[in-house]
């Protein structure tokens, strides 16, 4: 009988944890990064293609920002709960 080769299908792979400044108004620390926030703007503005091609990733797009926060915001009023920690 043959033997399966490679990752279990039922495994996924380690990543390591991010650590990047936090971008809550009065945190600014760096830390481990709990929530990522994309700004993509709309495809009319930068023109892209319909179907992201093969190793294009969301930073490739002209005028995508990523905010990287140390703890979840609020739902109720939008802030970020480590601000108060500063």
């Amino acid at each position: 009988m043959a033997m399966k080769r490679g990752r279990p299908s039922n495994k996924r792979p380690v990543v390591e944890p991010i650590r990047r400044k936090c971008q809550a108004p009065g945190c600014g620390k760096i830390r481990l990064v709990v929530y990522k926030e994309w700004k993509i703007p709309p495809r009319t503005q930068y023109g892209g293609p319909q179907t992201p091609r093969e190793g294009q990733t969301r930073l490739d797009i002209p005028g995508a920002e990523v905010n990287y926060y140390c703890c979840y915001p609020n739902l109720d009023d939008g802030t970020f709960p480590c601000e108060h920690d500063a």
